[in-house]
C-alpha cells in the first residue's frame, strides 16, 4: 500500500521540531568544548617553551620589551673612552659635570644620526652623544649621535679669549667650560693649541664641549744658519719670518718647500714636518760656502769647571763642534781665578788646555792649545770595536753607588753613530757600572746622562758624568789623563 509521508507521520504521532533543536544544541557545545581544548593545548605548550628557555634569553627579551625600550635614564655627553675589549663607553654627562660608564651589548641599539643601525667603530672620542640606559644594570639601550649638538669640520680660524672664556668663530662667540681637547690618543690643553692646527668642534647652543685635532702642528728648528741671520725664510704657506738666534716656527704637519735666502743667496729644500715633534733642518749648504766648523776638545782642570761659549754654558766631556771664526769663551769655578779670553776656529780639530789656579794663589791662568792628533777625519788612533767584543769581555761590572744619581735608567741608543772614549788610554772603561772595554775604544751611541768610570792599576781611579746629546752624530769623548796613586 501507498502513502505520503505526511500520512505516514500522522500514523505514527512523531513531531521532529524537539529533535532537530536538540541536535543543534548539542552541535554547538561540542563546538565550545573543542574550541576550549585547543586554547589550554597551545597554552601548554607556551608554558613549556617558556620552562626550557636560557634565563639570560628571557632577560634579554625583557630588557628589550615596550616598557624597557628607552631605558629609565638618558644622557648627553662627550665620549672621553671606548673600551671594545670590555664594551665599555665611558662618557662626560655635560648637564651633570660628571663621567660615568657604560656598558654595551648585542642588544643595545647603536645608531647613526639617521637612525640606521651602525657598529661602535663609528664613534669617536670627542663626540657628543645621547645614550638610555637602564640605572640598575648601567646597560645602554640606545646610543646614537646628539640630535641638539652640532659639529663643525675643517675649523682653522678661531680666536681665543681666555679671560672671558669666549672662542669666536667667524662672526659669532661661543662660551666654553673645560673643554674636551683630543689630540690622537691624548687629551691636551686648550693653551696647547696652535694657530696651524685644523679642527673639528662640537657643542650644544652656544657653548663648545669639545675639540678633535684633526690636523696638527710640529716644529721646524734651524742649524748652520749663521750665513743667513737677517734674512728671510718661508715654511710653506706660513708667513715670511725673519731668521734669527735658536728660533723655532710652527707649522702645520705636512710636507713643505723651505726657502731661505738673504740679498746675496737664497735655497729651498724640501721638509716633512710631523705632528708634534721638532724637524732639524741644516741650511748651511744652501750659501754660497757651506759653513765650516772645527770639533774643540776642552781639558779644563780643575774638571767641573763651568765653561761658557759665547755666553752659553756649554759641557765639555765630549769635542764641542764650533763654527769657523772668532768665539767668546768664559771659564769659571768657585775659588779659582776665573778665565775669560777669545777663541779663533779655524782648524778641523784642536785640543785647549785651561788651568785655573786657586784664588789665593800667584799663579796665572794657563791656556795651552795644540793640535788634536786624532779627530773625526783622523786616522792615528786605532779604537777597540767593544759592541763586537762584547760577547768574549770579562764580568766584571762594578757598583755604583751615588754616582748613579741622575742617570737615565733607560736610555735610548742611537745604533747609526758611535761614542769614541779617546783619552785616558790603557784604562778600563765602565759606562754606568757596565764593563766596556780598555780605551781607547768605541760602542753604539746611548742618549742620556751616564757615569763614566776609568780604572787603571797604579793610578787612582776617577769618575765623570757626561751628559750625550741626540744630536745624529757620533761623539768623542777625552779626558784627562789618570793622576798616578
Amino acid at each position: 500500500m501507498i502513502f505520503n509521508t505526511k500520512d505516514q507521520k500522522n500514523r505514527l504521532g512523531i513531531n521532529s521540531r524537539p529533535i532537530i533543536s536538540l541536535l543543534v544544541g548539542l552541535s554547538f557545545f561540542t563546538l565550545i568544548l573543542i574550541i576550549a581544548f585547543a586554547e589550554i593545548g597551545k597554552g601548554g605548550q607556551r608554558a613549556n617553551k617558556l620552562k626550557h628557555k636560557n634565563p639570560a634569553t628571557i632577560e634579554s627579551e625583557s630588557e628589550n620589551s615596550p616598557q624597557h625600550s628607552k631605558g629609565d635614564q638618558n644622557v648627553l655627553g662627550v665620549i672621553l673612552d671606548i673600551n671594545k675589549d670590555e664594551k665599555i663607553i665611558k662618557i662626560y654627562d655635560i648637564t651633570k659635570d660628571e663621567e660615568i660608564s657604560l656598558l654595551y651589548t648585542g642588544a643595545s641599539s647603536i645608531l647613526d644620526k639617521y637612525d640606521q643601525v651602525v657598529s661602535i667603530g663609528k664613534f669617536k672620542v670627542g663626540q657628543i652623544v645621547e645614550a638610555d640606559y637602564l640605572s640598575q644594570t648601567m646597560k645602554v639601550i640606545r646610543l646614537q649621535p646628539s640630535h641638539q649638538a652640532w659639529e663643525y669640520v675643517g675649523v682653522n680660524n678661531i680666536t681665543i679669549d681666555f679671560e672671558k672664556e669666549l672662542i669666536k668663530l667667524g662672526q659669532t662667540n661661543y662660551t666654553y667650560k673645560n673643554p674636551i681637547i683630543v689630540d690622537e690618543d691624548r687629551f691636551i690643553r686648550l693653551e696647547d693649541l696652535a694657530e696651524q692646527d685644523v679642527l673639528t668642534l662640537f657643542g650644544v647652543e652656544e657653548t663648545i664641549w669639545s675639540f678633535i685635532v684633526t690636523k696638527g702642528h710640529g716644529w721646524v728648528k734651524l742649524k748652520d744658519y749663521e750665513a743667513f741671520l737677517g734674512g728671510t725664510i718661508t715654511v710653506g704657506y706660513e708667513a715670511i719670518q725673519e731668521v734669527s738666534k735658536d728660533m723655532e716656527i710652527i707649522v702645520r704637519e705636512g710636507n713643505y718647500n723651505l726657502t731661505i735666502e738673504n740679498d746675496e743667496y737664497s735655497g729651498t729644500k724640501n721638509i716633512t714636518v710631523e705632528r708634534n715633534k721638532e724637524t732639524v733642518v741644516s741650511v748651511g749648504d744652501l750659501g754660497p760656502d757651506p759653513t765650516k766648523f772645527g770639533d774643540t776638545t776642552f781639558d779644563i782642570i780643575p774638571f767641573g769647571a763651568d765653561l761658557y761659549i759665547d755666553g752659553e754654558l756649554t759641557p765639555y766631556a765630549s769635542p764641542i763642534k764650533l763654527s769657523h771664526g772668532v768665539h767668546n769663551i768664559e771659564v769659571s769655578l768657585g775659588g779659582y781665578l776665573t778665565y775669560r779670553g777669545e777663541l779663533l776656529v779655524d782648524y778641523s780639530s784642536k785640543k785647549i788646555q785651561i788651568v785655573l789656579p786657586e784664588a789665593l794663589s800667584r799663579e796665572t791662568v794657563s791656556v795651552v792649545e795644540s793640535e788634536q792628533e786624532d779627530s773625526q777625519d783622523g786616522v792615528n788612533i786605532e779604537y777597540n770595536d767593544w759592541d763586537s767584543q762584547a760577547d768574549s769581555s770579562e764580568d766584571n761590572d762594578i757598583e755604583m753607588d751615588n754616582e748613579r744619581e741622575g742617570v737615565d735608567d733607560d736610555p735610548i741608543v742611537d745604533s747609526e753613530h758611535l761614542i769614541y772614549i779617546q783619552n785616558p788610554s790603557g784604562a778600563s772603561v765602565y759606562l754606568n757600572g757596565e764593563y766596556k772595554g780598555v780605551s781607547p775604544g768605541s760602542f753604539k751611541k746611548v742618549i742620556g746622562s751616564h757615569v763614566l768610570t776609568f780604572i787603571k792599576k797604579g793610578y787612582k781611579t776617577k769618575s765623570y758624568t757626561i751628559d750625550v746629546a741626540d744630536d745624529g752624530l757620533d761623539t768623542y769623548i777625552s779626558l784627562p789623563d789618570l793622576i798616578l796613586e
